[in-house]
């Protein structure tokens, strides 16, 4: 089942370039956009997708020719009533072609006649799209043929005898809250693009339709390029821990902004929300080039794991060095911790992961504090160097011997 998107909605300020690049682009837009809609090459699908992650929304231009909402009635002397009703109908028209192209189809099907279609009784197929965290809609015409043949996959598992109904769950409860946050990260980068290229709300579900046709089969085939290089990775992971019979360890770390609560007082909530981003950036690009795996982030703080003591040290001084970088990113303090962790849902738990949490909040600000088990693992290594801060309780764990990680 799908997730109904609006095709109006969003943000109204127009910025002072998107502006004036709509009134110079006013006079020429119309024959643009009749030779934009015809040519759904390869090419220039291509193009488009480089424009469109560039920030390349010229104006109100928009990618790969799509032209400005007023072009045509500029071009052919509409009348301005005339024009209004056009665009009232446009509007409308887009908003319905936006949730075909983004569906890949026309919803026309109630959920029971999807079941019918797919030979998947209603309860199972329900659970499936629970899982998948969609909403429930009763018998509205809100499904398309996709959402058969979706529903054919799934119930398919169970009945090959390969696979239970439970794992068939799973499938779908991963796939559907990794994609949710993808989704909502997605259009959000989109309608900033709108906002920063002076796109109204009465206009975003035209152009989003356009843009959409351009680069969506390549966003298609990138997120499976991506998921299948992860998957290997994660299989990788899992194989080397089999053959070192290591299975269950891993080094845990918190990275934390030190006096977020008070910079979000004084901070406006872009001021806020940009530093939020810068951080979580930089941290994700470090934790991805030092070998490590960022689990989860939580806006002030972020978790990452790796599965050698040395590499998760190297990642926490690389966090450091970048933060000290970043004028507009406050001090961290990190804890890190190694031991047998539980790995879930692509996500990890046990007692390592409350002593590195436990650590991060004992570290001083520009500090990195390591656990007893972590300081033994790099005691031989001279790329790090290791300072004994003393014995601390730590709550819900008792007392523990810290130690001060810096570089050599």
């Amino acid at each position: 089942m799908a997730r109904r998107v609006p095709g109006d909605g969003g943000h109204d300020a127009a910025g002072k370039n998107g502006c004036r690049a709509r009134r110079a682009d006013s006079a020429a837009s119309a024959d643009s956009a009749d030779s934009a809609e015809s040519g759904d090459s390869a090419g220039a699908a291509r193009a488009a997708a480089s424009d469109a992650s560039a920030g390349a929304i010229r104006g109100v231009g928009g990618v790969g020719g799509v032209s400005g909402p007023g072009a045509v009635a500029g071009a052919n002397g509409v009348s301005g009533a005339a024009s209004t009703s056009s665009a009232a109908k446009r509007k409308a028209a887009n908003g319905d072609e936006l949730e075909a192209l983004l569906l890949g189809g026309v919803p026309r099907h109630t959920a029971y006649e999807v079941c019918k279609a797919a030979g998947i009784p209603y309860d199972e197929a329900r659970r499936y799209w629970r899982a998948m965290g969609f909403a429930d809609v009763g018998q509205a015409r809100a499904f398309t043929d996709a959402d058969v043949d979706a529903l054919l996959r799934l119930g398919g598992m169970p009945r090959s005898g390969l696979f239970t109904e439970d794992f068939a769950v799973q499938v779908a409860r991963s796939m559907g809250q990794t994609t949710a946050r993808l989704a909502e990260w997605q259009v959000d980068v989109l309608f900033d693009a709108f906002d920063t290229a002076g796109v109204g709300s009465e206009e975003m579900a035209e152009f989003g339709y356009r843009i959409g046709r351009r680069v969506l089969p390549e966003l298609e085939e990138l997120l499976v390029y991506v998921w299948r290089r992860q998957l290997a990775a994660a299989a990788g992971r899992v194989r080397q821990q089999l053959q070192e019979h290591a299975e269950g360890l891993q080094a845990v770390g918190f990275a934390d902004l030190v006096s977020f609560t008070r910079l979000s007082r004084q901070l406006t909530e872009e001021e806020l929300a940009r530093l939020v981003s810068v951080f979580e950036a930089n941290a994700a690009d470090t934790v991805a080039y030092g070998g490590g795996r960022l689990i989860k982030t939580l806006g002030d703080e972020i978790m990452f794991a790796a599965d050698s003591p040395a590499r998760a040290a190297r990642i926490a001084l690389d966090l450091l060095a970048s933060m000290r970088r970043t004028e507009a990113v406050p001090e961290l303090r990190i804890g890190v911790a190694y031991g047998h962790v539980v790995q879930r849902n692509g996500d990890i738990y046990g007692t390592t992961v409350n002593l590195a949490a436990r650590l991060t909040s004992l570290a001083e600000p520009d500090q990195i504090v390591v656990d007893p088990e972590l300081a033994d693992a790099l005691a031989d290594d001279a790329s790090f160097a290791l300072e004994p801060v003393g014995t601390r309780m730590v709550r819900g764990l008792g007392e523990i011997a810290l130690t001060a990680l810096t570089g050599d």
